[in-house]
């Protein structure tokens, strides 16, 4: 469900040396005695409200304040679900359709003022109230709202829970601002009591748990749909009622974030800054006691059992470009950072790991490979690509991949082979695609074939194919520089490209629109199952925000229809690798690589351990604030 825009999202600066920059003093004054966090972002957010959540960027900064009812453990390998909001995990009947989840009785929401006001030892604060099941399901029936854009969270839910689509039909009857939708009921959706949430599915999800492990479900107070959305500014500190037609479906602001989780939205500048700090009233929540054999060696379980979390102020500031970014974190203005493709070789060894000079400035390094794919998206329904398969088969063969890594990521990743990744089962036993390679002749010999194929059809322009438009998400040097390589690899064959840069949230927007013939992005796994991947070329997910591609496969449709009711099992592999072997012969997609990951970090960071899956795990780091100041940070 993670949409990522390549791998400039991963990579934030690192060497040189510059003053203290973009920091404020009052915030300094403000963090006096605190310890903070600080580190900078590169995408702009695309949405604060859980709902509409659906990119790598907006789920890191949701999941510190949003939770879901599940979660990872943050050290186990291979990842194992957790409860986090729920009391257990669920109970599940014995057709698979019924799942029972209890939820802890401890969990409040931040205050906030869709509560109201208290007087507590002479001064005014909001209220807060605890959260109960009839929360979780308004979430979902945001989710399933015709008049918000959910995209990606409603993708995971249509088709799968009794009588929720069926409301979704219902509620395009409303205005959008009428809220009266949300006291419909949905027939697979029921809390017999405060504590307990019901959930009936119309057909078996094995990956129920997976999907509600995410915080895009995270439970919604009616009171903050009321107060934020049906309600403004009144001028005088107050709120007066806003019409129906002028309500706004989505929450934007900082203050609109009513969450349970560990830290609160104290601030959100868009494009400068993100400031959130720790729930004085989060519940008791302790790091793990167990983890993995190498955890222990490597410091992961010095915190075992403590209470988290243990960092106060989570400050980050906006950094568009890579070289103001890489200063700040050589002058100790920030304590994480990735390593742009100019400065690897300066801070990688040849046997790639951290270069001595570093290691003695206090700088670790950690290497960790993501369960993602960055590919070359073709849009099946436009005319052109969408007409020829020989086409896009032409343009997987023509596409120097090895190249591409080595020359733009310093061979931080593999290429890409079949549609899911090297992590997965299923991988091996399916084998690489037989156009994800680089074969010139290859491709040349599928041109012409290509040719003929649109020639018969009118598509072609003086004889050849027409220029083709592909749009990049980001508009730094590194996403100029893929855009440039990217023309090069097709001109090689003849194929001309009009390259077309947008920041984040507008790339994603146009993608969702439809309103692009080819363009680069990347997929993040949600969980470690196939079906994540296979279900974005489902075409029944083509109006929901996943098939992107807009791919079409009768045969491929029905056996996904018949693959995603069962339970692991050699059967259902390999239906799975039935499916991926179309994918592979249609080429919707031109694979490009599974990213690598260098992560620098300073001495005085600890606990971090990247997850495949999970998000929200700020809480378990931990910064020796003591040691920070005596080694020049702040």
């Amino acid at each position: 469900m993670k949409w990522f825009y390549g791998i400039s999202l991963l990579v934030v600066g690192v060497l040189g040396v510059a003053p203290f920059v973009l920091l404020e003093k009052q915030d300094l004054d403000a963090y006096d005695g605190k310890v903070v966090l600080w580190d900078s972002y590169r995408s702009p957010i695309k949405s604060l409200d859980p709902a509409t959540c659906g990119d790598t960027a907006s789920s890191s900064i949701q999941a510190n304040v949003f939770e879901g009812l599940f979660n990872y453990h943050y050290l186990h390998r291979p990842v194992r679900v957790i409860p986090q909001l729920a009391a257990e995990l669920p109970k599940i009947s014995p057709d698979r359709l019924t799942y029972t989840i209890k939820l802890r009785p401890d969990v409040t929401y931040h205050r906030n003022a869709c509560f109201g006001a208290e007087q507590c030892g002479g001064k005014t604060r909001f209220k807060t109230r605890r959260m109960k099941a009839d929360d979780f399901i308004l979430a979902m029936k945001r989710c399933a709202d015709y008049h918000i854009n959910s995209g990606l969270s409603w993708a995971f839910l249509s088709g799968r829970i009794e009588g929720l689509d069926e409301w979704r039909d219902k509620s395009e009857k409303y205005k959008a601002g009428d809220f009266s939708r949300y006291d419909l009921p949905v027939a697979g959706l029921s809390s017999p009591d405060d504590g307990t949430l019901k959930i009936m599915l119309s057909e078996p999800f094995p990956q129920l748990p997976h999907v509600l492990a995410m915080s895009v479900y995270a439970p919604v107070p009616r009171e903050a749909v009321d107060y934020w959305l049906g309600t403004a500014d009144d001028g005088q500190g107050g709120r007066r009622p806003v019409a129906v037609e002028q309500r706004s479906t989505e929450f934007r602001e900082a203050e609109q974030c009513v969450g349970t989780g560990p830290y609160l939205m104290t601030a959100f500048e868009r494009k400068k800054r993100i400031i959130q700090t720790r729930n004085p009233e989060f519940r008791p929540d302790f790091y793990p006691s167990q983890g993995q054999p190498q955890d222990k060696a490597a410091g992961l379980l010095a915190d075992a059992g403590k209470r988290v979390p243990f960092i106060d102020v989570i400050h980050l500031d906006y950094v568009a470009e890579v070289y103001p970014a890489r200063m700040r974190f050589l002058s100790r203005q920030t304590d994480v950072s990735g390593i742009p493709q100019e400065a690897f070789e300066f801070v990688i060894s040849l046997d790639r790991e951290l270069a001595a000079k570093w290691a003695k400035k206090g700088i670790g390094l950690t290497k960790y490979e993501s369960p993602s794919i960055q590919w070359f998206v073709f849009n099946m329904q436009d005319k052109l690509v969408g007409a020829s398969k020989a086409l896009r088969q032409a343009m997987c063969l023509s596409y120097d991949v090895e190249s591409m890594i080595k020359v733009l990521y310093n061979e931080r990743g593999t290429r890409a082979k079949t549609i899911i990744p090297k992590s997965f089962p299923g991988w091996a036993e399916a084998g690489p695609g037989p156009y994800y390679r680089f074969d010139l002749q290859a491709a040349k010999a599928k041109l012409k074939e290509a040719k003929e194929e649109l020639a018969a059809k009118g598509l072609l322009i003086g004889g050849e194919i027409p220029t083709i438009k592909v749009d990049i998400g980001g508009t730094g040097q590194a996403n100029i520089r893929m855009g440039e390589f990217t023309k090069q690899q097709f001109d090689r064959i003849g194929i001309k490209l009009d390259v077309r840069y947008n920041d984040w949230p507008t790339q994603q927007k146009k993608v969702n629109n439809k309103a692009v013939q080819t363009y680069i992005m990347g997929w993040h796994a949600d969980y470690p199952d196939p079906e994540n991947y296979l279900q974005l070329f489902y075409s029944g997910n083509i109006s929901k925000g996943t098939n992107d591609s807009n791919y079409s496969r009768p045969e491929f449709d029905r056996l996904y229809e018949r693959a995603r009711k069962m339970p692991d099992s050699p059967e259902r592999q390999k239906l799975y690798i039935e499916m991926m072997h179309m994918v592979c012969e249609d080429c919707p997609v031109l694979l490009l690589s599974e990213p690598e990951s260098f992560l620098l970090m300073y001495e005085w960071v600890h606990n971090v351990k990247p997850h495949p899956f999970g998000y929200g795990y700020v809480k378990y780091r931990r910064i020796d604030s003591a040691d920070r100041r005596a080694k020049g940070g702040r």
